[in-house]
């Protein structure tokens, strides 16, 4: 239990929701459950964390995917969870080597994604918002609340999803005939689970707040080879990741 509190807490500093957001701070409960949330993915496999912090209401909150709806006339979905879900929780800014070195192109760093990658994923996260019993507009909007709405997984609204193609990354979710939130999302999370960056990127941040603020290339490179295999073929493993951190000779 020490080491995942350790852990929770390296992860509450990557995955971030804060009460200085006067929303969220409104749900002092749903901010707890998502600390749990955390804790209970800390030793599991960051592709369930992924997705459990995508669909927790304090990040539906604090970076706004709660009640966002497909695009109609001149309103676009919002942007935020689709900017900063690559940016700051899965890929980075930069294309990186395994060793978390950038990589470049005429001497400059490579970037990651286009806002036209951001433009098309944020089409994914339309159509979520508040669990309950039922999918109306009511419930969408927040009303008829549930009593344990603060920390149940925000559930789908196909109404309020885009059918559009979606396309980011080198990927793309195919019109939908019928709006269907839960595939659209499932292969954004999965993309962005097998980009080549979420090892390095993330086993460095957990480095710096595990074990050492400025960690060697090599070590970068041991801890993103756990990442990518635990040893078993699994890629993603927060198990092995965190024992190659702490168990490497830079840390030892």
């Amino acid at each position: 239990d020490q080491l995942r509190q350790r852990v929770t807490y390296a992860l509450s500093q990557i995955f971030v929701v804060s009460f200085l957001d006067s929303n969220v701070a409104n749900y002092p409960r749903g901010v707890a459950s998502y600390y749990d949330t955390l804790a209970s993915n800390a030793f599991g496999n960051y592709r369930n964390l992924l997705e459990a912090v995508s669909l927790h209401p304090m990040m539906g909150i604090y970076l706004t995917s709660m009640h966002n709806q497909k695009e109609s006339g001149t309103r676009v979905p919002d942007e935020n969870y689709a900017r900063e879900v690559m940016q700051l929780l899965s890929i980075g800014l930069v294309e990186l080597n395994p060793d978390g070195t950038a990589k470049t192109s005429n001497g400059k760093a490579i970037e990651t994604y286009t806002n036209a990658d951001i433009t098309g994923l944020a089409k994914v996260f339309t159509g979520w918002s508040w669990a309950g019993s039922d999918k109306s507009d009511t419930r969408f909007w927040g009303g008829n609340a549930d009593p344990n709405r603060d920390w149940m997984p925000m559930q789908s609204y196909p109404k309020f999803h885009s059918a559009a193609e979606k396309t980011f990354l080198g990927t793309s979710v195919t019109a939908q005939s019928s709006a269907s939130p839960e595939t659209s999302l499932k292969v954004a999370l999965d993309r962005l689970y097998n980009h080549s960056n979420v090892g390095p990127f993330i086993g460095k941040q957990l480095i710096q707040r595990l074990v050492t603020s400025n960690p060697s290339p090599q070590y970068v490179a041991r801890v993103a080879a756990a990442f990518a295999n635990n040893g078993s073929g699994v890629r993603g493993d927060m198990k092995a990741v965190i024992k190659a951190i702490l168990m490497d000779t830079e840390a030892r």
